[in-house]
């Protein structure tokens, strides 16, 4: 990518987020999530769960309590102009059984996109924590929390972002941590299998 590519990526970020403040134009999220085409996810969770739908709604949701007015798309590959947080599910880590089968986890990228150019990327994972009451969840269940634990993340990133931008601070061009990236899908992929090959018979509850 050459300097004037990267001076205009900058010259856009920095004028997306501080309208996001401002307002001046509508913010939408995409509802549901999409997975990505070799996503890491059992079958029947995938079936059962609806990690794309759920996680798409909480993103959504707290985005929305930080930026009223913020409205839903389901294809933002259909807007040629505005401002839209696309989100796709990188990995879902879990089989059925609840807390009982082990930790549950979910890895998510979000592109801020600007008239069809992503202009800030951030990828999110976060895992369930257990608790008193953890074995008695089902896997749905524990997605689902989260699900709303990622929606507070990206969202708390928009603000940062947006803190920037009214400060005068460049902003950094949109980049992504390839190799963390796939390492964070290997290590689900894995842990899934393993999972999936101990307890065959596990269903999400």
């Amino acid at each position: 990518m050459n300097k004037k590519n990267i001076g205009g990526m900058l010259i856009a970020s920095t004028l997306l987020l501080s309208s996001l403040a401002q307002a001046k134009e509508t913010l939408r999220v995409q509802v549901p999530a999409v997975f990505d085409e070799q996503v890491p996810i059992e079958p029947s969770v995938k079936a059962e769960c609806a990690v794309d739908r759920i996680l798409g709604n909480h993103v959504f949701q707290k985005v929305a309590d930080k930026y009223p007015g913020t409205l839903q798309v389901t294809d933002p590959a259909k807007m040629e102009k505005g401002k839209v947080l696309k989100l796709t599910v990188l990995s879902v880590q879990g089989i059925g059984g609840g807390g009982w089968t082990g930790p549950k986890a979910v890895t998510v990228r979000a592109d801020l996109v600007q008239d069809g150019e992503v202009v800030q990327t951030v990828v999110k994972r976060e895992h369930s924590r257990g608790g008193v009451f953890g074995g008695m969840r089902g896997t749905c269940s524990i997605l689902e929390i989260v699900a709303e634990s990622l929606g507070r993340q990206v969202a708390t990133w928009l603000m940062t972002l947006d803190g920037a931008a009214s400060a005068g601070q460049p902003m950094p061009a949109a980049q992504i941590d390839q190799s963390a990236q796939t390492k964070q899908i290997t290590e689900a992929t894995d842990e899934a299998k393993t999972r999936s090959e101990a307890k065959p018979d596990a269903k999400p509850e």
